[in-house]
């Protein structure tokens, strides 16, 4: 249903995201349903300085009148808005390179992506730019991230979130979204990523876990232009703060992708009183 407004959770589903969202969100997990159960690989996180420039604020893509064939828009409970495209999987912008965020700026790696327009792909709202990508909309998978900071935050929410949407999205990320650091994971991996294009033969539909929804800023943690690692800031369900968790992506064969590793997860879930020194995704 289209509205101006998302209906609020049930119970139910805020008991959900409180408990087994928050042990998925822990882990930061890539997850295949198989048969028999679910096989969870997971995301690891490395220790780095935090950067400590205050962020500036981004700019917004500006509504199009030529989107006759564009479902009606909505804000969502944070605020944001919502476009609703006419391929489920999104559509990507047209890119202007030029409207990157200063290279030579001391907060480079703080300043947010330009031109963001939030989309709704397989009902999860993702975050789209004109300066940063993805610049292509490849079956269930974005692809064409900027090597860039706000590249790489793009492609990580964009890879989780896609892995858990649907089954196509997460057979798609597994075979061409993500790198796996060990020969053991690899073939796990390889195993996965089977099992998932068979659950697409069948016709199986619906997300395969929960979002790491909504993320409302995030900040780097570490960035070099072939190895980044992002800390993303999801609202609180207890309204007390922000959850933060952390992803890693590798950049290989001309784009971002998720590393798989199975190193210990124990210190991913933090959390934070306020989004002082974040990145505030733009959209409001």
């Amino acid at each position: 249903m289209r509205a101006t407004k998302q209906q609020p959770q049930s119970s139910e589903d805020e008991s959900f995201i409180g408990r087994k969202w928050t042990f998925y969100l822990a882990l930061i997990i890539v997850v295949v349903v198989v048969v028999g159960g679910v096989i969870a690989v997971v995301i690891n996180r490395s220790k780095t300085d935090e950067p400590t420039a205050q962020p500036q604020p981004g700019t917004t893509i500006s509504p199009q009148q030529d989107r006759s064939d564009w479902g009606l828009p909505y804000i969502d409970e944070l605020g944001f808005r919502v476009e609703v495209p006419p391929n489920p999987n999104g559509v990507a912008l047209d890119q202007d390179r030029s409207g990157q965020p200063d290279r030579g700026a001391a907060d480079y790696a703080a300043l947010p992506p330009a031109g963001v327009m939030w989309q709704k792909v397989q009902n999860f709202p993702m975050p789209f730019s004109t300066s940063d990508g993805p610049s292509k909309v490849d079956g269930a998978l974005a692809t064409g991230f900027a090597q860039t900071p706000q590249g790489a935050a793009l492609a990580g929410i964009q890879l989780i979130n896609r892995a858990q949407s649907s089954y196509a999205g997460g057979a798609a990320v597994l075979e061409r979204g993500s790198v796996a650091d060990s020969s053991e994971l690899e073939a796990e991996r390889i195993t996965n990523l089977a099992a998932a294009k068979q659950s697409v033969a069948d016709g199986r539909t619906g997300p395969v876990g929960a979002p790491l929804i909504r993320q409302e800023a995030y900040r780097l943690k570490y960035w070099s232009p072939d190895y980044a690692v992002i800390e993303y800031a999801g609202n609180n369900v207890s309204g007390n703060g922000w959850t933060t968790a952390p992803l890693e992506v590798v950049w290989q064969d001309g784009d971002w992708k998720l590393k798989l590793t199975n190193q210990p997860n124990s210190d991913k879930l933090g959390s934070t009183p306020t989004l002082a020194g974040w990145t505030r995704w733009p959209g409001k």
